[in-house]
């Protein structure tokens, strides 16, 4: 009997769980659950590698005499074998992804419904007569429209800048939607030196500090994979020192893959439904561009191709790309 149990006792088995704090799908041991389930041991390895081997060995969750760190975690379900459990998370990842990618199409949707509203309201605009008709006598009439035209448009911007803040905000988990100052301050960012990067770079060497940054640059919004990285790497790096990275670190350029920060920037895209292998090409496009950028001289940039006069133009709103985006389906 003694024989059985310490067999029983010595056969690990494996978890599939979801990291709360980076809404990453893992595997972990089962021994490192905590009874509730609702926490989990994590190792402190910076190498991938080593985790992994650390969660098939199932080791004590301690190094040095000292116990991990517990992250809270939502419990998925259980295998009796490593593969297993890799099959569990697989599954999972890809239920999220086809959610991610369903809520990406109905926000789409009701962009494009918002200009359907707005066309239909712009052709109701009555045309200001010729100077030569007898129209432009009567100014009372003449000012009155314009008031209409104005009041109208006032309304419109009201409306879409509603509609893309709410966008904005359901990308980005209520529990970062609104950060202490201080949490913004103890940041020093953004980065400007390379001394810079590794201070940055031993301060997450711990799990707590960067959770402090994924949840921070998690809450930073945008829409969709391009906006979401174009805001955090343009909080994190200055553009002058963004333009001595490239992802693999090829020519005279640093590696960007190999930072640590790499992996807090994508942790924090993902909160956002932004996939690694979709952030990990914004950042390429990123650290190209910003390159070239700074290579070539400034030029000012043409108009937009469509006249609408100033008093129907929507409010500005932060979100470059999405307002782009409006622009191009208005244009149609």
């Amino acid at each position: 009997m003694h024989h059985l149990y310490r067999m029983w006792y010595t056969l690990t088995m494996y978890a599939v769980v979801t990291l709360q704090d980076s809404d990453e799908v893992m595997v972990v041991a089962s021994k490192w659950l905590t009874t509730d389930k609702k926490q989990s041991y994590w190792p402190p390895f910076r190498s991938p590698e080593k985790c992994m081997e650390a969660v098939q060995k199932g080791l004590k969750p301690e190094t040095g005499g000292k116990p991990w760190e517990k992250l809270n975690i939502s419990f998925h379900t259980e295998y009796v074998s490593f593969d297993k459990a890799k099959e569990g998370q697989k599954v999972i990842k890809e239920q999220k992804e086809r959610s991610n990618k369903g809520f990406g199409i109905l926000k789409r949707q009701r962009l494009e419904n918002a200009v359907g509203v707005l066309k239909n309201q712009l052709q109701q605009f009555p045309p200001v007569p010729p100077a030569s008709t007898s129209r432009m006598d009567d100014k009372d009439e003449l000012l009155q429209m314009l008031r209409d035209i104005k009041s109208t448009a006032q309304e419109n911007s009201a409306m879409l800048k509603k509609l893309l803040k709410d966008n904005t905000v359901s990308e980005a988990p209520s529990s970062t939607s609104v950060l202490s100052k201080d949490i913004k301050t103890n940041l020093n960012l953004p980065l400007k030196t390379f001394d810079d990067v590794d201070r940055i770079e031993r301060e997450l060497n711990t799990a707590a500090s960067r959770k402090k940054y994924v949840k921070y640059l998690s809450g930073l919004g945008g829409i969709g994979p391009r906006d979401i990285t174009k805001n955090i790497m343009q909080k994190v790096f200055t553009d002058d020192l963004a333009k001595e990275f490239n992802w693999q670190g090829r020519g005279d350029k640093r590696p960007f893959s190999k930072l640590i920060l790499a992996d807090v920037i994508r942790d924090a895209a993902y909160r956002q439904n932004v996939i690694r292998v979709n952030c990990e090409n914004e950042i390429k496009k990123y650290l190209s561009y910003r390159a070239d950028r700074l290579r070539k001289k400034p030029r000012e940039q043409g108009g937009i191709g469509l006249e609408i006069p100033n008093v129907i133009a929507p409010t500005p709103v932060d979100n470059d790309i999405e307002m782009e985006e409006f622009w191009k389906l208005l244009a149609d």
